[in-house]
């Protein structure tokens, strides 16, 4: 399956230069291991660290994180007045690294303050056009990882040669601020600190003056580690904390920009969220947080981002895996063991007409709140936005916190207009799809 092969975090431990077979070392890459064992180990142990009671926790961190983005919105330029527009995609990207920072290390990239994510949600999603496109040629992404001797050097030629050709090679924009490193930095420091405390930090201890601990996200998978650390090892938990970001955030990006596009561009669904939350939550329309338990309460506004999570899901090609040694049926066809078989997760949303009806393609939150459970529980099993069997997103959760808070806190504060979108053939979309080049006006409420 050559997108699990372009997408791998590590090089192979060693690849058969004439069977183009791989080996793949132990370390924790949940998007692309092949290894099922050792997967359904790594998700096991991490479970507890993702639940939705444990994951609340964090609540807070993200209701900061919302308050500075409301704040910032409402006086950046142009949109104090609210007549301002901004680029979706890239204030959603500022948002949902900032919420992953909060709750991951306690930290802020400074996105908020400056109003920029310096092009690195732009800089990212090219390389996903790049493992997309050597997804798609299994045998060259095999060569090029080719380590040893001549095929060292022939895999190295390759890999440009092949990214030349099609026009997947990109410069570092001007003025690119990435925050993979000080997350690396700072993710390197607080474990090594954790696991090889100071002397200071024993002298405290021995005066029963605990250190402060940190209460974050970190803070708990570092106790995993400390708990179990024949399974959850140093690397696993090194990994781990940063797969935080590399899974989360533009899937996160990715999310929120749909949903507030979609509910954004139908005013008559866009005014009934609002009503929504402006009747349902108590301190009425402004009311400057908004808790998980509320959710229970907007049934509509939940339909209105599943919906739009539905026409536009985070993953934009086929979800492939191999038929096993017995083979399979499907759709009344035998196929061999050894096939590669998938379906686009839109292709399921939109085009199964059994489960979603012949409006599939239309954007309808009425279509979740029916009261046919039998044909609920049918989309529910279809709808792959958040994965599907073991392959579920395991921050799921996690997710589903930070963008419930944030898109009712935007359109309590916010009337969204869209004023500018694409046609879907222009925009670009890869393993990873992300609506882009949406333009939304940010009307101030209070105004």
């Amino acid at each position: 399956m050559g997108e699990a092969v372009a997408t791998a975090l590590n090089k192979p431990a060693s690849v058969n230069q004439w069977k183009l077979g791989l080996v793949w070392p132990d370390t924790l890459d949940l998007l692309s291991e092949f290894d099922g064992k050792r997967y359904r180990l790594q998700r096991r142990l991490i479970g507890p660290v993702y639940t939705a009671s444990n994951v609340k926790r964090f609540e807070g961190a993200v209701d900061g994180v919302v308050a500075a983005a409301v704040a910032r919105l409402k006086v950046i330029e142009g949109c104090g007045g609210g007549a301002g527009t901004v680029d979706l995609k890239e204030w959603m990207h500022i948002v949902a690294v900032e919420c992953l920072g909060a709750v991951v290390l306690g930290w802020s990239p400074g996105y908020i303050k400056s109003g920029s994510d310096g092009g690195t949600s732009k800089q990212s999603y090219m390389g996903w056009k790049r493992k997309s496109l050597f997804g798609l040629f299994p045998a060259v992404t095999k060569v090029s990882l080719l380590d040893s001797g001549m095929g060292k050097r022939v895999g190295k030629w390759l890999g440009r040669f092949w990214a030349d050709a099609w026009g997947v090679t990109f410069a570092t924009p001007k003025g690119f601020k990435p925050f993979f490193t000080p997350v690396y930095q700072k993710v390197s420091k607080r474990i090594t600190a954790a696991l090889a405390p100071s002397q200071s930090a024993k002298a405290k201890v021995k005066k029963n003056k605990s250190p402060e601990v940190k209460e974050d996200l970190l803070t708990d998978l570092i106790q995993l580690h400390l708990s179990r650390p024949d399974e959850f090892t140093d690397n696993y938990l090194r990994r781990m904390a940063v797969t935080n970001f590399g899974a989360g955030h533009e899937t996160l990006c990715a999310t929120l920009t749909s949903v507030l596009a979609m509910i954004g561009s139908h005013a008559e669904v866009e005014a009934r969220c609002f009503a929504e939350i402006s009747s349902c939550l108590q301190g009425g329309p402004h009311k400057r947080r908004y808790d998980l338990e509320d959710v229970t309460k907007l049934r509509y506004t939940q339909a209105a981002i599943k919906e739009a999570q539905r026409l536009w899901p985070v993953i934009g090609m086929s979800l492939s895996r191999t038929v096993p040694e017995d083979g399979c049926v499907i759709g009344g066809y035998s196929i061999p063991a050894g096939t590669t078989v998938g379906c686009s997760p839109l292709g399921l949303h939109a085009f199964n007409e059994d489960v979603f009806g012949v409006d599939g393609l239309e954007y309808r939150p009425e279509r979740w709140l029916i009261e046919d459970l039998e044909r609920l529980r049918a989309m529910e099993r279809s709808n792959l936005i958040w994965g599907g069997g073991g392959r579920t997103c395991p921050g799921r959760y996690l997710a589903e916190m930070i963008v419930f808070k944030v898109v009712t806190a935007l359109l309590a504060e916010f009337q969204v207009e869209v004023v500018e979108m694409p046609e879907e053939g222009n925009m670009e979309c890869y393993f990873m799809a992300m609506m882009s080049g949406v333009v939304v006006r940010l009307r101030e409420r209070s105004r």
